[in-house]
C-alpha cells in the first residue's frame, strides 16, 4: 500500500471520488497505488493529488511512498 492510497482510504472515498477530484482517470491513480507507475516526485498528476488530500505540492512524491501495513504496535 501506497501512502497516497491510506490517504484516500482514511478519508473514506472511493477510488473514483479521488480521481474525479483530481482530474485524474481511475486506471492512473490505480497504477501509483499499486506501485505499477512510478512518475517523477513532482509531477503534475502527483501534485494534483496531494492538493486534494490537503498535502502541499513539495509533499506530492511522499504519496508513493509504502507505508508498513504490519499493524503491529509492540
Amino acid at each position: 500500500m501506497t501512502r497516497l492510497q491510506e490517504l484516500r482510504e482514511a478519508r473514506g472515498w472511493s477510488r473514483n471520488a479521488l480521481c474525479t477530484l483530481a482530474k485524474l482517470s481511475y486506471g492512473r491513480v490505480g497504477q501509483f497505488e499499486s506501485g505499477r507507475s512510478v512518475p517523477p516526485r513532482d509531477s503534475v498528476e502527483l501534485v494534483r493529488l496531494a492538493g486534494v488530500l490537503g498535502l502541499s505540492p513539495d509533499r506530492a512524491g511522499e504519496l508513493l511512498d509504502p507505508v508498513d501495513e504490519g499493524g503491529d504496535e509492540s
